[in-house]
């Protein structure tokens, strides 16, 4: 059977789409041999690198003490938010161990502020990359490793598929949580909206050369979902069960339609 190395793009709360086609995989025995996560999906990605059971990822995300502590305001010149939550589930879940350490090997990225350039992180403190990759600018505060500060790897590229395919030769399937562009009913009248569209597109174009290039298998779970300013929120959805189980439930589904093709590529 031919290696796989899973693409697990960035989306804040959607990452939990993540978790239903990893659900899906291993379910059909479907191993994977190295994981490659921006911003959300890191986060998911050090928890599933570990062999952390799905079913208690999705408990300890599930329980309303924790949803409540996810948006906590705090005073801070460099973010509005705090990453508590992420460093008290990456505590309880995962030991406090170098990437490196991970029981499947990861490469996690994240925007280095002063260099102006992408960081793959390949070993160092497992919980400060993930915080580092998920750090989207303006909600939570940069983390400093050693002297340098780090944002989102999504600033730069959000789903990484060209760093799957420089690290092996193994089977890149990725996973692109991006809403599709070009299914949207755009609302001329919001300035809101013509806005995002209009700083969005071209990352989102330049996103879909590198994944379309550099992958072996494309999972697009919402690819039937419009991109606008409503959806694009989704990312915060975290405080919401109705949602996440939403998001697992639709990688799920995008897993099945795709299992035929994925056991017939790896073998």
């Amino acid at each position: 059977m031919k290696k796989i190395t899973l693409v697990l793009g960035g989306g804040g709360a959607k990452s939990f789409t993540h978790l239903g086609i990893v659900k899906v995989l291993q379910d059909n025995k479907i191993p994977i041999n190295m994981l490659v996560t921006c911003s959300g999906g890191s986060f998911i990605g050090a928890l599933i690198a570990n062999h952390v059971p799905i079913n208690k990822i999705k408990q300890e995300f599930y329980t309303k003490t924790r949803r409540i502590k996810w948006f906590r305001i705090k005073l801070s010149k460099k973010g509005f938010f705090s990453q508590r939550n992420v460093r008290s589930i990456m505590g309880k879940l995962v030991p406090n161990i170098d990437i490196a350490e991970t029981r499947i090997p990861m490469r996690i990225i994240a925007t280095n502020l002063n260099k102006g350039e992408l960081a793959i992180f390949k070993q160092g403190n497992l919980k400060e990359a993930v915080c580092a990759s998920m750090a989207f600018p303006g909600i939570y505060d940069p983390i400093k490793i050693n002297d340098d500060l780090y944002v989102d790897g999504g600033v730069l590229n959000a789903v990484p598929s060209d760093i799957a395919r420089q690290e092996n030769d193994n089977i890149v399937i990725t996973i692109n949580l991006d809403n599709n562009s070009n299914n949207e009913t755009l609302d001329e009248t919001n300035v809101f909206n013509i806005i995002h569209k209009s700083l969005y597109m071209p990352l989102l174009q330049k996103r879909g050369k590198i994944i379309k290039e550099n992958s072996d298998i494309i999972l697009e779970p919402f690819k039937t979902s419009e991109f606008n300013l409503r959806n694009w929120s989704d990312i915060l959805r975290f405080h919401s069960v109705k949602k996440m189980e939403y998001f697992y439930q639709l990688g799920i589904n995008e897993a099945k339609n795709k299992l035929k093709k994925i056991k017939e590529f790896i073998k």
